[in-house]
């Protein structure tokens, strides 16, 4: 055997060893492979109104961008502005993210949300982690929350808010401030 014989085989040798090597050490090893997004779908520039019985709009919601997953029947929603009707009142709920929950008719802000009335009197409530139920329009919170009303201010930490009755209540560590007359 030659000498350039000898050196191909030793670097074909070599190469086979590193190939081993790599894929014994460094190669992915989970054999998931890219799948397509196809379990569900995706909506830009969303516009969505709900409607009683007797047709009159209860709910309505504007949002950039969301996606519906239908394995769990979730619909992530970025950026929503959403507005809950009541009869004496319209609720303006804003954040950055929003969660649907289709078979439980719940609305989850796991981030900062801004909740504010559009009729006097004003109210503006923060918090975050809150759940409305939009069939019986309740909201809940485990998280710190903070109203602000003409005259006064409350804080504390867990609420619940009765949107159609304008009623909050909030649960623990209640902090309040009023004006005098």
């Amino acid at each position: 055997m030659s000498f350039k014989s000898k050196q191909l085989i030793l670097l074909l040798l070599f190469a086979l060893s590193s190939v081993a090597v790599y894929q014994g050490f460094y190669a992915d090893s989970s054999d998931s492979e890219y799948e397509p997004f196809t379990k569900g779908y995706a909506l830009t520039d969303v516009v969505m109104q709900s409607t009683d019985d007797n047709g009159q709009i209860v709910t309505s919601m504007q949002a950039p961008s969301m996606v519906h997953y239908l394995d769990n029947e979730q619909t992530i929603i970025e950026q929503p502005v959403v507005r809950l009707f009541t009869d004496e009142n319209t609720w303006l709920l804003n954040s950055p993210k929003a969660i649907y929950q289709r078979n439980k008719q719940n609305l989850f802000f796991p981030d900062q949300v801004k909740v504010s009335s559009e009729q006097a009197p004003k109210v503006t409530i923060e918090s975050s982690q809150l759940t409305v139920d939009l069939t019986s329009k309740k909201g809940s919170t485990p998280a710190m929350i903070a109203m602000q009303q003409p005259g006064g201010s409350l804080r504390g930490v867990g609420a619940l808010i009765l949107f159609t009755t304008k009623q909050i209540e909030i649960l623990n560590n209640v902090y309040a401030e009023f004006e005098p007359y």
